[in-house]
């Protein structure tokens, strides 16, 4: 595990150099939109001379990697769109800043699908994005180039935004441990607007160590370990979420039930139809609602340039373009309006309140499902509908289905790699009360270790 607090003087360079090596080994994938190989050698030399400035000096310097919708200063922020091609933040956004004062060094802006609204990556300007454990498939989205990245060993460590599920499909897909925290528990400034009410940024990484430490340095927050000599309450979904699954997908999952059952722990059959409907109804009016809005906002702010209306018109994905144009600006015909939103927002304060009533009265610690219905399919096939038990199923609402309902309530997720099986990376989602994502972290940790366990 890294340890960033560890000393060490003349380790940056070499950390920075092996990772840039990586990186073109690995460059096939194409993770990268922004690979800042000399700004990254130009940090590691101030950090092993000593003169950084800041708290980072006393750090073992570590390897980040950062989705490219959030602010790195000096580095183009493209958001995965041609029109912000040429705009570059001045000032890093305060995750970013967080964890290079802990002794990151930004490697590089990673590839993502446009706008970061898509769940395979397949970028139509930038190009699309391979996943690390098998080229030949797509690494999922939208923050795939982070996860590939950090699958592939270039980095230890990245940072993604999740809106519907944009951190923890990817990491579930491409075999490593993903964190969508608690709605507005990271801090959103300098990340590219979709949903306000939905975006967070989020940490990646290959080991759950590793994950828990990002979070604190993020957030400050430590604790939530439980008494290990407690068995789990675990809930078990009845409906949605473990229905038509991808059978090596079945195979993991109910490999995992029974590991779990085995060493004493209780699963809760809960009822979960309703959180997905709930989430069908309102999920996209809140994208829809806020898009533009927020969008404009942002681009003023920063003075990135274009309106959101210029943005659109030259966004490179044409179905992207398309949807956007149609439902997120106030002059497209299927735009929801105040009023929608509105309604979309008060349902989904009774969405957190079901979850809320779902863990309360089954004294649950995590609610588990799959993380993704389907394994990783080939690169740039199967964007659009993807075969799924016989019949072909849409693309990204395949791939959204177990991670959106609790995304939109604002519900803190993590994904695990499931032991290797003879397939593509399968990922275990845990799902917590908001608020409580240390334990959370806490309850993935003994699920993972045993898991693990020979």
């Amino acid at each position: 595990m890294v340890t960033p607090d560890t000393a060490g003087q003349g380790l940056a360079r070499e950390t920075v150099e092996a990772a840039l090596d990586r990186a073109a080994a690995t460059a096939h994938l194409n993770a990268f939109i922004t690979l800042d190989a000399e700004g990254a050698r130009a940090e590691a030399a101030r950090r092993d001379a000593g003169h950084t400035g800041n708290a980072a000096g006393a750090h073992r310097a570590w390897g980040l990697v950062v989705k490219d919708n959030i602010h790195v200063a000096g580095l183009p922020n493209t958001a995965g769109t041609p029109a912000l091609a040429d705009f570059v933040p001045a000032a890093d956004a305060p995750v970013v800043r967080a964890l290079r004062s802990a002794g990151a060094i930004v490697l590089g802006k990673t590839n993502l699908h446009e706008l970061a609204l898509g769940a395979t990556s397949c970028n139509h300007t930038f190009g699309p994005v391979g996943n690390g454990t098998d080229p030949a498939l797509f690494a999922g989205g939208s923050s795939g180039g982070t996860a590939a990245a950090v699958a592939a060993g270039v980095a230890e460590a990245g940072l993604g935004t999740d809106t519907g599920g944009s951190i923890t499909i990817p990491a579930a897909l491409n075999g490593i441990y993903g964190l969508r925290p608690t709605a507005g528990r990271y801090p959103s400034a300098g990340l590219t607007p979709l949903c306000p009410t939905r975006d967070t940024a989020g940490p990646m990484t290959r080991t759950l160590d590793l994950l828990l430490t990002l979070d604190t340095l993020v957030t400050g927050e430590t604790g939530g370990a439980q008494d290990p000599s407690r068995p789990l309450r675990l809930g078990l979904p009845r409906h949605v979420f473990t229905e038509d699954l991808e059978s090596p997908v079945r195979a993991a999952w109910d490999a995992a039930v029974d590991r779990l059952t085995a060493a004493g722990h209780t699963w809760v059959p809960v009822d979960t139809a309703q959180l997905a409907e709930h989430d069908a109804r309102i999920g996209f009016p809140l994208v829809f609602g806020e898009f533009a809005a927020a969008l404009g906002r942002y681009l003023t702010e920063h003075r990135a340039g274009p309106t959101p209306a210029e943005v659109l018109d030259a966004v490179g994905d044409p179905v992207i373009g398309d949807l956007l144009k149609a439902t997120a600006l106030p002059t497209g015909p299927g735009y929801p309006g105040p009023a929608a939103l509105a309604g979309a927002l008060a349902q989904r304060r009774v969405l957190q309140a079901a979850y809320d009533e779902l863990f309360a009265a089954h004294g649950l610690d995590a609610l588990l499902s799959p993380t993704v219905p389907v394994c990783a399919r080939p690169l740039r096939r199967f964007e659009d509908s993807l075969p799924l038990n016989g019949r072909d199923a849409p693309t990204f609402f395949t791939l959204i289905r177990n991670t959106s309902p609790a995304a939109t309530a604002g519900q803190p997720s993590v994904t695990l790699p499931l032991p290797a099986t003879a397939s593509p990376p399968v990922g275990l989602q845990l799902i917590g009360r908001r608020g409580a994502d240390r334990e959370l972290l806490s309850a993935a940790a003994r699920v993972d270790a045993l898991l693990r366990r020979d």
